[in-house]
């Protein structure tokens, strides 16, 4: 009986000690939970990257950090530590299920799966009009980049990787833990060997070496290369059967390395983290480098640059780029001035459809005159053909022009991240100053012409019944025409589509004339600020032109674009030429009524009256000629109205100010750019790894210091100094065979030197962009004022062939022998000089911005947004703290 009771109380025994055991196994196995390392990991880079944003950032700034926006389509709104499986490949998948006829593991769907890689909702967040279209401006379009762009996210996220570089390095030189043990339970039978004819079971736990290899230790590094660790061995015995004992033994332990020659110095032993260190600080200036690329490449389609490349030890590496492509337009600008092109390009064909109906207008009014010279109408037909050959011409490039615009916008749509069937459509005032005639002034010329097709075609249905006779007496053909319900229809037709004439020029008066006295007026208060900058222009332009080693030699200029007078007699002109139009406009109104009484009296039924001849003369005269004078005269006073709102706008143009010598730019550029300090500290680096690789030359020579105290009796912790041991020893290696070493430190040698040459070809590349840039700044200057000649020049054509067209008319002589071309042309150089105008703004303002980005100036919100600097000069950028003083 009693041995059955101890028989029991050690199975008791054993049960007990088994399920603590499990439980502690379990849980110090188990570790912490995925969510919790993700979000350790996330605060230490957070942290680092933040420390070294502090060095490299001027405020504005804001924090750089890995998580995605909400909105965004890249957002994962999934469990991050436990996502579900994405959509995958049937015939790939097939080897998850069943590999090489072994069944697969089965716990693949477990958390789920999914049938989408972007968030599934992104697009509700996009900011869609009630058409469905995106509608963006210059910032706008900035901020849907940075939110969905794969390109920003991915520079964050090496960002992300470079600090968790620095922080695997630094816990090198922590005190690092490490716990392990083993436990076991053994029985042993009565008649196994060595078991003395009684069977035992014994349980053992501990932490000895012999147990479980490592067991309980701790280590640390220090810089001078010395390396100690301690250890805690312990084993406890439990024997569970017969006469129930138990043992415990503790053993405490450590050894100190510490080189002397080979592996031992600061230099060797911290190189790694200062590598590390130094790389995130790279990468952090690449960074924010590259996030005023990034609104660069959004706004203005300039490339990419500064790209930080993970954990690579080369984030300092990056080049000048767009040497050669700096003043390109692209982007959101890009897209700006496309459209505003095909505005233009429309313009100028509703400008040709109008000349083509003036032409067809005079070709009718010979046909009704019926000429001495047949040979007049020929020629006549001739230029209808001309100017239609053009009209399909200028139609069909327009085509073209749209359709490359349709594929840069989506494009476009890939550098903001967003799919291309999203509808875009673009919203912003930057070049609405180069819209030289106003969009309701424009509609008033495009209603007219559809008022002059409608009435044209109206006209020429009156000419339907028109027969022509040869007088007996005279010889002569004889037009007449018979009053029908045809003739009075038309008529009737005419009036009608004449009646909203008077209230076209009275808007005209009431809204059109008004907004032009305000482009003049604006012209006037930009006058101060022209004369000022045309004499700054012409003395750059002399200096120039006397410099030895100038920007650009421009030696065949014509000087008069830098006139001072020239612009207050333009004034006066404008003042002149409007109030002349004003006139005119306000003298329409009589016109207009006096037709609509002739109307009026024909669909009265007076017309009845009148015989065939009589009524073609009236008809040819007060309707027909009538109708096509006070239509074209009207026409012709709506485009030089428009002229003079065009000229008046172009001279209110200025160019935002920019006083830039290349030696004061290049200054500016090495105190402040982020690369270029990179660049120096890259330099530092190649020329501190001779000394690291050289250590490899050496002998290893190292000391080292071992030793341990253990317990007394049973008790773990009664340990006793008579019990330890100490070792002391040195360890010696000599430099024998060194050939790889050898080759190495070579190499190392060779690297240097090629930095060296980096370096210094960094800075000639940066000084040839710099150059590059104020160059290509100087020329759009005098580009822009050839320009406003260019417009100056094609609108007084305009004018000159309506005023040769009038004064034919006048002298009945009608449409010279190049009528067409010379109107087509006309047309055609006014088209060019406004795009030119456009374009030359366009890459002044690229170059702007790019000289900001390149000077290492330009700042950017904690929006990403630019924050314009205004005039750059000298005087405020070297007063900026440089990257050495952040």
């Amino acid at each position: 009986m009693a041995d059955l009771t101890q028989r029991e109380n050690q199975q008791v025994k054993q049960t007990c000690v088994l399920w603590v055991l499990l439980v502690a196994i379990v849980g110090f196995s188990t570790g912490c939970h995925r969510q919790y390392y993700r979000r350790q990991a996330d605060c230490e880079a957070h942290r680092l990257i933040d420390q070294k944003a502090m060095v490299v950032a001027r405020p504005p700034s804001t924090g750089i950090r890995i998580d995605v926006d909400r909105q965004s389509r890249m957002f994962n709104p999934f469990d991050l530590d436990f996502q579900p499986m994405p959509p995958d490949d049937g015939a790939s998948n097939r080897y998850m299920q069943c590999v090489d006829g072994r069944r697969g593991y089965p716990m693949w769907e477990a958390a789920g799966k999914t049938n989408t890689v972007e968030s599934p909702d992104w697009w509700q967040f996009l900011p869609l009009n009630e058409n469905g279209v995106l509608v963006l401006d210059l910032d706008e379009a900035v901020e849907i980049a940075l939110l969905h762009s794969p390109q920003y996210q991915n520079q964050i996220e090496n960002l992300y990787l470079t600090a968790l570089g620095v922080s695997t390095q630094r816990f090198e030189f922590d005190t690092q833990f490490f716990g392990g043990g083993q436990t076991s339970l053994t029985t042993i039978g009565r008649r196994a060997a060595g078991a003395g004819g009684d069977s035992s079971t014994v349980f053992q736990v501990g932490t000895d070496s012999r147990i479980a290899p490592g067991g309980l230790s701790m280590r640390r590094r220090f810089a001078t290369g010395s390396d100690l660790v301690v250890g805690v061995a312990n084993s406890m015995v439990w024997e569970l059967s017969g006469p129930d004992t138990q043992s415990a033994t503790t053993l405490i332990d450590f050894t100190l390395l510490q080189p002397l020659l080979r592996l031992a110095g600061r230099d060797v032993v911290l190189e790694s983290l200062t590598s590390a260190e130094r790389d995130l600080l790279a990468a952090v200036r690449s960074f924010e480098r590259f996030r005023r690329s990034f609104f660069l490449n959004v706004t203005v389609g300039r490339g990419l640059e500064s790209t930080i490349t993970a954990v690579d030890g080369n984030n300092s590496a990056s080049t000048v780029a767009n040497l050669n492509g700096f003043d390109t337009r692209g982007g959101y600008l890009g897209l700006l001035q496309d459209q505003l092109e095909i505005r233009n390009s429309k313009e100028n064909i509703a400008r040709q459809t109008e000349n083509l109906l003036i032409l067809e207008d005079t070709l009718l009014e010979s046909l009704t005159n019926i000429p001495d010279d047949p040979g007049s109408i020929i020629r006549e037909r001739l230029q209808v053909a001309q100017a239609r050959q053009f009209l399909f011409t200028s139609q069909s490039g327009l085509v073209n022009q749209q359709a490359a615009y349709e594929r840069s916008v989506d494009a476009f749509m890939r550098t903001l991240g967003l799919p291309p069937y999203v509808c875009l459509s673009l919203n912003d005032p930057i070049l609405s100053r180069f819209e030289l005639i106003a969009r309701e002034l424009l509609s008033r010329r495009q209603q007219l012409s559809a008022l002059r097709v409608s009435v044209g075609d109206l006209n020429v249905s009156l000419l339907a019944g028109n027969e022509i006779t040869i007088d007996e007496q005279t010889g002569l053909p004889i037009s007449q025409i018979d009053w029908t319900d045809d003739v009075a229809e038309t008529i009737r037709q005419i009036r009608e589509a004449i009646e909203p004439l008077a209230d076209f020029n009275q808007t005209i008066i009431d809204e059109d004339l008004p907004m032009v006295v305000d482009d003049i007026k604006a012209f006037e208060e930009a006058l101060p600020d022209r004369v000022e900058r045309a004499k700054d222009l012409r003395e750059a332009y002399q200096e120039e032109r006397e410099g030895i080693c100038g920007l650009l030699n421009a030696s065949e200029i014509d000087e008069s674009i830098f006139d001072v007078d020239d612009l207050e007699e333009l004034d006066q002109e404008l003042r002149i030429a409007y109030e002349k139009l004003e006139e005119r406009f306000l003298g329409y109104e009589n016109r207009i009524n006096a037709l609509g009484k002739v109307l009026k009296s024909l669909d009265s039924g007076e017309s009845e009256k009148l015989d065939g001849k009589k009524l073609s003369k009236k008809l040819r005269n007060d309707v027909i000629i009538a109708t096509q004078d006070l239509l074209a005269d009207m026409g012709d006073d709506v485009l030089a109205l428009q002229l003079i709102q065009a000229r008046a706008r172009t001279e209110s143009l200025l160019l935002p100010d920019v006083k830039m010598d290349p030696r004061s730019a290049f200054a500016i550029a090495s105190r402040n750019r982020r690369d270029y300090a990179n660049q120096k500290a890259a330099v530092v680096d190649a020329w501190r790894n001779i000394e690291v690789i050289a250590d490899d030359l050496e002998s290893s020579l190292d000391v080292l210091v071992s030793g341990g105290v253990g317990n007394v009796g049973s008790n773990p912790l009664r340990l006793r100094s008579d019990t330890g041991r100490l070792s002391v020893g040195l360890r010696w290696d000599a430099p024998i065979t060194r050939l790889e070493e050898r080759n190495a430190y070579r190499q190392a040698l060779i690297e240097y030197e090629q930095t060296k040459r980096s370096f210094y070809q960094f800075e000639d590349s940066l000084w040839q962009l710099l150059r590059g840039e104020l160059r290509q700044l100087y020329a759009n200057r005098l580009n822009f004022e050839l320009g406003r000649q260019a417009i100056r020049i094609a609108a007084s054509q305009i004018e000159l062939n309506a005023d040769i067209r009038r004064q034919n008319d006048d002298r009945g002589v009608g449409l010279g022998p190049t009528a067409a071309r010379d109107a087509i042309s006309a047309l055609n150089d006014l088209l060019n000089a406004q795009n030119n105008l456009l374009g030359f703004f366009v890459s002044y303002e690229v170059v702007r911005r790019s000289l900001d980005f390149d000077l290492g100036t330009m700042e950017i919100s904690p929006d990403g947004l630019w924050i314009d600097p205004g005039p750059i000069t000298p005087e405020e950028l070297l007063a900026l703290p440089g990257t050495d003083s952040l």
